[in-house]
């Protein structure tokens, strides 16, 4: 198991487990996900089989109410869990940031972090462990400061 749940670290993981010879690996994903665990698991000799599973793509049709709610200032707290929801939800917004000054903006980890401050956001919480039940923990414990 790596230590971080990014690409890298998977890398990593594989390049430093014990009796690792390369082999074939299956690897389902998002379409559009990042190149560094395909570059990286080529590097260490793998032949990869990608298998899309699904495509992060914005809504055909974007969730009004939910998006008038935002623009209201009625949400808290807005989390995401991958750089394509952050560029998916300003798409949403049709660019328009000023909404998002506001909620506390999370994000899952520090890739995720980065695409959202290069989208001019503010990120308040970033979590330490790079899974939804860390996202949560670090919003709980950010509200808890409050």
């Amino acid at each position: 198991m790596p230590d971080e749940y990014i690409a890298e670290a998977v890398v990593e993981a594989f390049r430093s487990a014990q009796g690792w010879e390369p082999q074939r690996v299956l690897l389902p994903r998002a379409e559009g996900a990042r190149p560094e665990l395909i570059s990286g698991l080529q590097a260490l000799g793998a032949e990869l089989d990608e298998v899309v599973l699904y495509r992060a793509a914005t809504p055909a049709k974007a969730p009004a109410e939910a998006l008038e709610m935002l623009r209201r200032g009625e949400i808290d707290v807005v989390t995401f869990t991958s750089s394509s929801t952050v560029r998916n939800l300003a798409a949403m917004l049709d660019g328009d940031i000023e909404t998002l000054r506001r909620p506390l903006i999370a994000c899952i980890g520090p890739i995720t972090a980065r695409t959202a401050e290069e989208l001019g956001l503010r990120v308040d919480v970033v979590a330490a462990e790079h899974t939804v039940e860390g996202l949560l923990g670090a919003i709980e414990a950010e509200l808890a400061h409050d």
